[in-house]
């Protein structure tokens, strides 16, 4: 009783303590996950709770060209400016961006040079905005090369009721903005801000674990007999041949295991029946020795690379050998990242891997300005367009409660 006394007392201090940091509004709903040991996740075969918060910088673009540059640096009196069109932020934005150029400088003191600010300004006149963002201005040449380029981080502050700031470069030298104007006397300014999204917006995703139900483990005295037969080709009464590599096995093994391999000794004229052997010319020896293997042992013997499971995911489907099917397919979901998500994403529809694929469209999810910027997400659209405009909806329609996957093969 006393130490249960202890533990309630320590209890309500961290509620208070948490209470007091929080505040009253803030204590409204708690997303609040039951605790598991070790033990009980093992013996129930379920994956801790786990969650990320991603949050990935917001990437504006602006080009702007302007004709007949030449004629405007020399005739222009300072303090005359150039407005590009407001660009923002399409997605919850509280602040609009424009571009200000002055061919003959912002002030007197900066006559005989361009000067060229980025400026930021509140949607909302009555609300004030504080930003911090890096912002590129590059001058393109007839090449689109960068002939001139500056990079700097500034915090755009906006108030109202003026309701808006600027960052920029004062003094830059008429001579190196003539070396970057084109052939056709046009000057091309190419903007590039990055800034951090509202983070208040952004939900932290619970990661839904696709782990498969685990395999019953048999004993390791029952394994070796089972590979002592396949090895020394006790009994066998079949071979199947990948490669001009034979492996000689038991029928009633791949009838328990197959069901391409049940309908095919079910006949008994077939030629593979009458000359008592198979060859798969669709595959290599290795993919067929791991399917071999498995068939005997219920587990792969050896860790297998990403281009070896492709190989063997291919024949476990085509010969209907589930449990190797799901065993690579667990393995892809464990190697997946977002340099290979895309090629792993193509796996999953060609051989009907649904829990891989969604777990593919997850990892996009959270990382979508590198997945889609990437050659795989590239290849992917060229190679399967309708399979990247599904994933693309998946996308859009993420949230915490994704609608359930509907999917239509040619």
């Amino acid at each position: 009783f006393t130490h249960f006394k202890q533990a309630s007392s320590e209890l309500v201090k961290s509620f208070h303590i948490v209470h007091d940091m929080a505040g009253d509004d803030d204590i409204v709903a708690m997303d609040i996950q039951p605790s598991t040991s070790a033990s009980s996740r093992i013996k129930n075969g379920m994956m801790k709770n786990e969650c990320v918060t991603q949050v990935e910088p917001i990437i504006l673009t602006q080009r702007w060209t302007v004709n007949n540059f030449p004629t405007m640096m020399k005739l222009s009196r300072p303090g005359i400016c150039l407005r590009s069109n407001i660009f923002r932020d399409q997605v919850g934005s509280d602040a609009c961006w424009q571009l200000c150029l002055y061919p003959g400088g912002k002030r007197e003191e900066n006559a005989n040079h361009v000067s060229l600010f980025l400026k930021m300004s509140a949607t909302s006149p009555m609300k004030e905005v504080l930003v911090k963002a890096e912002y590129r201005f590059y001058f393109l040449d007839d090449n689109e090369q960068p002939r001139f380029s500056n990079i700097n981080i500034g915090d755009f502050h906006a108030k109202p009721p003026k309701g808006g700031h600027s960052w920029g470069l004062r003094n830059i030298p008429k001579q190196k903005v003539a070396n970057c104007v084109r052939s056709d006397a046009s000057l091309v300014i190419s903007c590039v801000i990055e800034l951090m999204p509202d983070v208040s917006r952004v939900l932290c995703r619970r990661l839904q674990s696709n782990a498969m139900s685990p395999m019953v483990e048999v004993t390791q005295t029952h394994n070796n007999r089972e590979l002592d037969m396949l090895m020394q080709g006790k009994q066998t009464d079949f071979i199947v041949i990948a490669d001009g590599q034979e492996f000689k096995v038991h029928k009633y093994k791949l009838i328990a295991h197959s069901a391409v391999f049940e309908a095919m000794f079910s006949h008994e004229n077939t030629k593979e029946i009458m000359e008592g052997k198979l060859q798969i010319t669709d595959t290599t020896a290795h993919a067929l020795k791991v399917m071999i293997e498995f068939v005997y042992l219920g587990r792969l013997s050896s860790p297998l690379s990403s281009d070896e499971i492709a190989e063997v995911i291919t024949l476990a489907e085509k010969y209907h050998v589930n449990d190797l099917k799901a065993c690579c397919e667990q393995m892809l979901i464990s190697m997946t990242d977002k340099g290979n998500v895309a090629d792993h994403a193509n796996l999953a529809d060609l051989h009907h891997a649904n829990h891989l694929l969604e777990h593919c469209i997850q990892v996009m999810s959270m990382n979508r300005a590198t997945v889609l910027a990437g050659d795989g997400w590239n290849m992917l659209r060229d190679s399967n367009a309708r399979l990247a405009a599904f994933i693309l909806e998946r996308m859009m329609l993420s949230g915490d409660n994704p609608p359930p996957m509907k999917r239509s093969r040619v």
